[in-house]
């Protein structure tokens, strides 16, 4: 749809100016060996006539990526869904829920992308640079907070850095992923990831 099209192209020269590169519908930023996302989601209900989308945005650390997790090791950009830290957009908006926009062949796009900018500017772009570097989302994890990930998944990423950086509360979250994983259904999950970090002995 053309109207969607142009609001991407003119969205995206204002995130080409904050430093961010586009390949296909996802917006990058590398900081720190890390990456920044912001990614356009078409929702299935759209036509040809009709465009309802939403932004998703992340940060994937490049340590982690490489690190074989599930024995899968991503080289260059990920994709949103590779992200170690994500949410969407409308949860740092004033209306804190999913939030879609939708637009069509009448749509003002100047006004449109004037809006979603500014939303990226003040909101979203302040967030990924927050998070992007793995200290910070290592202190985000060590806090219990994990966007859009499991809590194993959270204790996963977290043990993998902490050891990398020789973090001396490593022990600590040991013995945490070992009480929460205790009698569940992820708790041989939990002790095989632990045997491939050589941190079993540690627990």
């Amino acid at each position: 749809m053309e109207q969607y099209r142009l609001l991407l192209a003119e969205v995206g020269a204002f995130l080409k100016a904050q430093g961010f590169s586009k390949k296909g519908n996802t917006c990058y930023i590398q900081k720190e060996g890390n990456f920044g996302l912001i990614n356009f989601q078409k929702s299935i209900s759209s036509t040809k006539h009709q465009v309802k989308f939403t932004i998703n945005i992340g940060v994937a650390s490049g340590f982690l990526l490489r690190a074989g997790i599930n024995g899968f090791i991503i080289s260059g950009k990920p994709s949103i869904t590779d992200c170690h830290w994500k949410m969407r957009i409308g949860f740092l908006m004033p209306v804190k829920k999913d939030f879609w926009w939708e637009i069509d062949g009448v749509t003002p796009v100047g006004r449109m992308a004037e809006d979603i900018i500014t939303n990226l500017q003040s909101l979203v772009i302040p967030e990924i640079l927050r998070n992007i570097s793995d200290k910070d989302l290592i202190e985000e994890w060590i806090q219990g907070r994990g966007e859009g990930i499991t809590e194993f998944q959270r204790y996963v990423y977290l043990t993998i850095l902490l050891k990398f950086y020789q973090d001396e509360r490593l022990a600590r979250v040991i013995e945490e992923l070992k009480s929460y994983s205790k009698g569940t259904s992820i708790e041989i999950a939990a002790i095989e990831h632990l045997k491939e970090l050589d941190l079993l002995a540690k627990a």
